[in-house]
């Protein structure tokens, strides 16, 4: 029905919309596409595309929004298993991966770190610092992964990081290369 508000024309329009952004930052960066672009390829007049959107970015910020509150990841859930969840859903939207980990400029991953830091203890500034060494390398991960076309699943992926994370094989070669080092852990 015209009129009501969230009608299937309505969502019907704002989903063209947010499609053509994604559409197009696989090809532009974001700071580049520009509203009448959108509205040209979505086939909708500009009046159409600020009824629903201030500008590009309120439309990255929604695709966003609705893609984190889609990930439903329970509080309680643990750091692997939310990384998982992460991974599989970045697998099953590849454009929306593409403007998170190639494009860079949202607030996705401040939203992942948050989902995934355990909320059962203290957090010391170590922890914070923590925090953002595991982040940014896991960011960089999956990125790579992104950019290279997503060859391994997500299980794959996920079991990766935790491998790196964990160290295993840099340990071996700092016990074998600094046998006596001061930064030896604890």
């Amino acid at each position: 029905m015209v009129g009501i508000k969230n009608n299937r024309r309505t969502q019907y329009t704002q989903k063209i919309i947010k499609e053509t952004v994604l559409s197009l930052l696989q090809k532009k960066q974001l700071d580049a596409i520009t509203v009448t672009e959108v509205c040209k390829i979505a086939d909708v007049n500009r009046a159409t595309f600020y009824r629903y959107f201030d500008d590009i970015n309120s439309c990255v910020e929604r695709i966003e929004m609705e893609f984190f509150e889609s990930l439903n990841i329970p509080k309680g859930l643990s750091p692997f298993e939310a990384l998982d969840r992460m991974l599989e859903a970045f697998y099953q939207n590849p454009q929306v991966s593409n403007l998170v980990f190639v494009e860079g400029k949202t607030e996705l991953l401040d939203k992942m770190h948050d989902a995934m830091t355990p909320g059962h203890k203290e957090v010391t500034q170590f922890d914070k610092y923590q925090g953002t060494y595991i982040m940014l390398g896991m960011h960089g991960i999956m990125k790579r992964w992104v950019k290279n076309g997503m060859k391994e699943s997500p299980e794959e992926l996920t079991e990766m990081i935790w491998k790196i994370l964990f160290a295993d094989e840099v340990r071996e070669i700092r016990d074998r290369d600094f046998p006596d080092s001061k930064w030896e852990s604890k």
